[in-house]
C-alpha cells in the first residue's frame, strides 16, 4: 500500500493523525511542556483533507466512521496497556473518564459523550461480534451525531476528540519517545 493510498484509507488516516499526535506530545514533553501540546495544523489539515475527499466521493459517512472505529479500537487497546491489562481498572477509568466528558461538555452539541458512547461500544465489544454488528452499533449514536448539512464539521469533530486523546495515551505507552513511536505507527501501516 503506497502512502498516498494508506492516507486516503481510513486505517491509514488514524494511524497518521496518531503518530502526528503522538509525537507533538512527545515534543511537548521533552520541552518540559506541560498540559497539551499546541494544535498541530498540519495534523488537523491531514483529518480535514481525508473528510473532504470522502465527502467529494460520496463517501464521507461510511469512511468517517471506519475512521472513528480505527482511532476508539486504537485508544481502547492503548488505555488497557497503561492500566496493566485490568480489565476491571479500564472498567472504572471508562465510566469516570465518561462522567468527566459528559459533565465538561454542556453545550448544544457536545461531541465528547457521543465519543464515549462509541467508544463503550469498542471496548465492551467483548462477545466476537461480527463487524457488521459492531459496526450497526457503532453506526446509531454516530450518524445521530452529524447534522443535516454539518457532517464533515460533526465528524471532524468526533475524529477530532478521539485523536487528541488516543495520541496522548500512544505518546505515554512508548515512554514520550518520538522515535518508538514512529517505529510503531510504520509498523502498524504496514
Amino acid at each position: 500500500m503506497t502512502e498516498t493510498t494508506a492516507r486516503s484509507h481510513p486505517r491509514g488516516v488514524a494511524l497518521a493523525l496518531l503518530r502526528m499526535t503522538a509525537q507533538d506530545e512527545a515534543t511537548h514533553h521533552a520541552a518540559g511542556g506541560e498540559g497539551p501540546p499546541p494544535a498541530n495544523m498540519t495534523m488537523y489539515g491531514t483529518l480535514t483533507s481525508a473528510l473532504r475527499t470522502w465527502q467529494d466521493s460520496g463517501t464521507l459517512r461510511p469512511n468517517a466512521l471506519l475512521l472513528i472505529e480505527w482511532l476508539a479500537t486504537e485508544w481502547a487497546g492503548y488505555r488497557r496497556q497503561l492500566l496493566g491489562q485490568d480489565q476491571e481498572r479500564f472498567d472504572s477509568w471508562l465510566g469516570k473518564f465518561g462522567d468527566e466528558v459528559s459533565l465538561g461538555q454542556r453545550h448544544a452539541h457536545p461531541a465528547g459523550p457521543t465519543c464515549m458512547e462509541l467508544l463503550t461500544v469498542v471496548a465492551m465489544d467483548r462477545s466476537g461480534d461480527r463487524p457488521q454488528e459492531r459496526a450497526a452499533r457503532l453506526a446509531i449514536p454516530f450518524l445521530s451525531y452529524l447534522r443535516a448539512g454539518s457532517e464533515l464539521e460533526d465528524a471532524r469533530e468526533i475524529a477530532l476528540s478521539f485523536t487528541l486523546w488516543a495520541g496522548a495515551d500512544l505518546s505515554a505507552l512508548m515512554q514520550n519517545d518520538a522515535d518508538r513511536i514512529a517505529g510503531y505507527t510504520a509498523a502498524r501501516t504496514r
